[in-house]
């Protein structure tokens, strides 16, 4: 009997081990290489320090100045919802967003961060977005791509992507984009 038993555990135990061999050898057959979402050569990025009260000011007018509308529709709305034709960064900054110093290292971790996963984001947000954050892609000076971003509730816009980005938004994501563009306040952000 305990001859069996030990014939029955040995054969278990291989039968373990060379299984895991094959998903070992299947993962690195699934493994693509990411596309990234812009074929770009540059990425800015622009941030807006703009408090939720000066805000409301602005919400709660009874009248709004065209620029005022014009910024509404920037910061919580679809604007642009194709390539601009005029200088886009120039509208950033009449609004008073801030252009971000990015090395290339920085750079090429956004492009990964903005690229085709196999992961698909199943929680969606359930505020209004904020786009404090706008990245720019740019290909021989030229603007092919727009990405605003809102890191408090998760939202993203995708404006000029030739690749489906319907599955972006992984908090995972978003954090490894908040660490990289806002590295001094990362502990503050997470810890609220």
């Amino acid at each position: 009997m305990k001859k069996y038993i030990f014939i029955i555990t040995a054969i278990i135990i291989s039968g373990c081990n060379n299984s895991k061999k094959e998903n070992t050898n299947n993962e690195k057959v699934v493994k693509k290489e990411l596309r990234p979402f812009f074929d770009s050569d540059e990425i800015n990025h622009y941030y807006l320090n703009f408090s939720e009260e000066d805000f409301m000011k602005i919400m709660m007018k009874e009248k709004n100045t065209p620029k005022e509308l014009e910024f509404i529709d920037l910061f919580v709305h679809h604007f642009p919802d194709t390539i601009p034709k005029e200088n886009f960064e120039k509208i950033l900054l009449n609004y008073n967003y801030k252009k971000s110093n990015l090395s290339l290292k920085q750079q090429k971790e956004i492009e990964n961060v903005f690229s085709e996963k196999d992961s698909l984001q199943d929680a969606f947000a359930a505020c209004a977005a904020e786009y404090r954050d706008i990245f720019i892609f740019k290909k021989k000076k030229e603007t092919v791509g727009i990405v605003k971003m809102c890191f408090k509730c998760g939202r993203v816009q995708f404006v000029g992507n030739k690749i489906d980005t319907e599955g972006f938004g992984l908090w995972t994501e978003l954090d490894k984009l908040r660490k990289i563009v806002r590295p001094e306040n990362y502990s503050i952000l997470i810890n609220n």
